[in-house]
């Protein structure tokens, strides 16, 4: 079975390190990080993501020129704001996306 690729995007290395912990828990997801821009765009180039999850932090002219290069690559890319509050949101986020792109693939 395939896993549901998503790349975590951060700014504090310590949340970072646990946003990818919580995720990977789930033995249907598999994330990667990334901290800088460059680094995140480089890993959206080299491979497929079935979303992207943007963390606190990151200063709004970052988010805008993420979101636009995502986009580029992929339209279709579904880009998550995750401010926080603890595992039971982060599983709600990502299960949102899930659920919303196997109605788009249902049709």
């Amino acid at each position: 079975m395939r896993k549901f690729e998503i790349l975590v995007i951060g700014r504090n290395v310590d949340i970072h390190e646990t946003v990818l912990r919580l995720i990977n828990k789930n033995e249907a997801w598999q994330a990667t990080g990334a901290l800088t821009d460059e680094e995140s765009c480089r890993l959206c180039k080299e491979k497929r993501y079935d979303m992207v999850l943007l963390g606190s932090g990151i200063e709004e002219a970052s988010e805008n020129k993420l979101r636009e290069y995502f986009q580029s690559i992929n339209p279709n890319l579904p880009i998550v704001q995750h401010y926080g509050g603890g595992s039971g949101l982060l599983y709600c986020e990502i299960m949102q996306v899930i659920e919303k792109l196997k109605e788009i693939n249902e049709r």
